[in-house]
């Protein structure tokens, strides 16, 4: 069934619930540093884990399929059929860019889906928000993220009658760099990210 894509898949025995890991934007997908790091925590929480790359990744192309997403959309959701036959009763997406806007788009087709989603790094204006209402359920912004902090988020989120908590980390930018490019707040994202998931 998943023989087309490239993925990590921690599977705890008995567990529940499964976190589903999503990144857009260039080739490198899951195997980035960060992303490695959020997966390899997330396995700490008793919880499965799966994480995979959306095909333009693996033909190593910077940009998605195109503006509605097709490929990538049909991809989370061969990925969450997948999940749902493998008996878990609570899946938790978590994402970070063009992941955050395909969930949106797939959500927007598959209104019915019984899932939460957790976002690091709001895109705002490339989101469709409108079809986040009762799935969104934290969004972890840098103060310095190009896209708006997270006051701007609130007020996105606000607009379309969207309730979910909004962490600011400060003075991170998008990818949760300080101002030389560095990844210094990364691991502290990652912390906050492990505690509040516990409450979902």
């Amino acid at each position: 069934m998943l023989q087309d894509l490239t993925y990590k898949y921690y599977r705890k025995l008995n567990a529940k619930t499964v976190y589903l890991v999503l990144r857009g934007g260039g080739p490198e997908g899951i195997e980035t540093p960060f992303i490695s790091n959020i997966i390899n925590s997330l396995t700490a929480t008793g919880s499965s884990v799966f994480g995979f790359n959306f095909p333009y990744c693996e033909r190593g192309e910077e940009n998605s399929s195109g503006e509605e997403l097709a490929e990538e959309t049909a991809a989370l959701d061969k990925v969450v059929q997948f999940l749902r036959s493998e008996g878990y009763e609570k899946i938790i997406i978590v994402v970070k860019p063009l992941g955050g806007i395909t969930t949106s788009y797939w959500l927007d087709q598959h209104a019915g889906e019984d899932v939460d989603v957790v976002v690091l790094g709001g895109i705002i204006g490339s989101v469709k928000t409108k079809a986040l209402p009762d799935k969104l359920r934290l969004v972890i912004q840098g103060e310095n993220d190009r896209f708006g902090n997270a006051e701007a988020v609130k007020a996105e989120l606000n607009k379309h009658n969207v309730t979910a908590d909004v962490v600011e980390v400060p003075k991170a930018d998008h990818s949760y760099r300080n101002e030389q490019k560095e990844p210094v707040y990364q691991d502290q994202t990652v912390e906050q990210l492990i505690q509040k998931v516990a409450d979902l």
